[in-house]
């Protein structure tokens, strides 16, 4: 599976304005392909802030991974995910970030200035 599969799937199968699969695609690019379950719902938990953290991690697991994985984008072993599209060259990761940021209105764009904080 390449790189294409997962830009099609950000282009034609996500609702713009979704915040949350584009994050976990987001921290999955980021994470040089895998990250866990605790990690994207720290992150949305950190962007959005409606939920306690354990919401999050039940969205992440009954929302999020659910659809990643019946589009076979994800593979997950205990708590952890992979994108199955890994590795990516660095400037499609560059602009699959940059899709994820679009789609998601910009939700998590201070993420790198935050960490700099």
């Amino acid at each position: 599976m390449n790189y294409q599969v997962l830009e099609n799937f950000l282009n034609n199968k996500v609702r713009r304005g979704d915040v949350y699969i584009p994050s976990t695609i987001f921290l999955l690019l980021k994470n040089n392909g895998k990250a866990t379950i605790k990690e994207i719902a720290r992150l949305l938990y950190i962007f959005e802030n409606k939920f306690e953290l354990e919401k999050y991690e039940l969205i992440v697991n009954e929302f999020v991974l659910v659809i990643l994985n019946d589009y076979s984008l994800i593979r997950k072993k205990d708590d952890t995910i992979k994108l199955n599209t890994w590795p990516i060259s660095k400037d499609k990761i560059n602009s699959l970030i940059q899709l994820t940021y679009k789609i998601s209105n910009g939700f998590f764009r201070n993420l790198n200035s935050q960490r700099a904080a």
